[in-house]
């Protein structure tokens, strides 16, 4: 005969509900116990703790194969995602050796959705600011009093191409809404240790805030601005001062359209000029854009000649790169559409990146199947 499962007592024991389904519906105890026994499985002794849609997460030892901390997140952000766990805005994960703090990490989970025209967080302003642009682009350059308004600034970023370049190479400039750029003969001290006094500025500032791709950018600007002003021949110098120009029409414009989603420090902030900015460089770029593109189709000729003196003067910037540096008219045609759909493909990989980015939850499983993916290539590569 086979033993009676009733208890002495003769009570049944009903088994535990299972975890699961109430997780999902929000019941905070259950929470923590279906993420204890997601880590118990992975032999992740810690701690689990729910307050205010919060969930902490305390690893008190190390798995057995010790990844590395992204990894460690990837695999807590995807198993919490997994669990479809309600009203969850925030993951924090920490880990210690005994009491000592190794690391910790805070992932937000949830948009907090508000509405602010000028934030950098609006959901509406991001996923719509590069279209609109690009309608006021095809406006501007379609409407002929929206186009004349728009000349002087794209003549002052076609000049600003020439003047960045100088500058970069250490020489006073100045350029002039109106087709000029004074350019001083010799190279200037205190041009080169004026924009590095800046950069150092800007660099703190980005420090103490941690933004971290502002801090990268300005140790590359200030390793080109040494190399151009310092080591880079004259011959090359000149030959990218007068390329910089037509140049400056499409990377200038394009700079600027990307820095609209980028946040500066409190000092430096431009939360409403952005979208005046905005509008002004989109159409700058799709000028140059389709001018380029129609003058490789034979739609339209080389732009010969300067602004102030016609297509005859031979001091113009398509005329000196033939006539000094030895380039043929195919080749400014080819270089500079190049430029433009390098310039574009830019802009739209930068949309796509923010448009994933507005959403955390979708931004954060990309990442996290990311490194698991560079983590699984890199296990064998261990071995060897």
């Amino acid at each position: 005969m086979g033993r009676d499962p009733r208890p002495a007592s003769g009570v049944w024991m009903s088994p535990l509900p299972d975890p699961l389904p109430l997780a999902r519906a929000g019941d905070s105890q259950a929470i923590l116990r279906v993420v204890r026994a997601e880590l118990l499985k992975w032999r992740w002794p810690a701690q689990v703790y729910l307050a205010d849609n919060t969930l902490r997460i305390d690893l008190l030892g190390s798995p057995s194969q010790s990844p590395s901390p992204p990894v460690v997140v990837a695999r807590l952000f995807l198993m919490v995602k997994q669990l479809r766990i309600p009203r969850l805005e925030q993951l924090e994960i920490r880990a210690f050796c005994g009491s000592q703090l190794l690391w910790q990490r805070s992932l937000r989970l949830r948009s907090q959705k508000r509405w602010d025209r000028f934030s950098f967080d609006s959901w509406a302003i991001n996923i719509w600011a590069y279209p609109v642009a690009f309608v006021v682009a095809l406006l501007v350059n379609s409407i002929a009093l929206l186009e004349l308004l728009h000349l002087p600034w794209h003549i002052w970023i076609h000049e600003l191409g020439h003047a960045s370049i100088a500058w970069w190479s250490g020489h006073r400039a100045l350029p002039l809404p109106f087709g000029w750029t004074s350019i001083s003969p010799e190279k200037d001290p205190f041009v080169y240790f004026g924009i590095l006094f800046l950069l150092s500025l800007l660099f703190w500032s980005t420090r103490k805030e941690r933004i971290r791709w502002l801090q990268a950018l300005v140790v590359v600007l200030a390793l080109l601005q040494f190399y151009m002003t310092w080591l880079m021949p004259n011959r090359t110098k000149e030959m990218l001062i007068t390329f910089g120009g037509v140049g400056g029409e499409f990377y200038i414009s394009t700079f600027l359209m990307a820095c609209f989603y980028l946040r500066l420090p409190d000092r430096w902030r431009w939360d409403f000029w952005r979208f005046v900015v905005l509008g002004v460089a989109a159409s700058s770029l799709w000028r140059s854009f389709w001018q380029w593109h129609r003058i490789q189709k034979g739609l339209a000729p080389i732009p010969w000649g300067t602004l102030l003196c016609g297509q005859g003067d031979a001091g113009g910037d398509m005329n000196r790169l033939v006539d000094d540096f030895g380039w043929s008219a195919d080749q400014i045609i080819q270089t500079y559409k190049w430029l433009g759909n390098l310039c574009i493909l830019f802009i739209l990989g930068l949309y796509i990146v923010f448009l994933l980015r507005m959403n955390d939850g979708i931004w954060l499983n990309l990442q996290a199947r990311l490194i698991l993916w560079a983590d699984a290539l890199s296990v064998p590569s261990k071995h060897r």
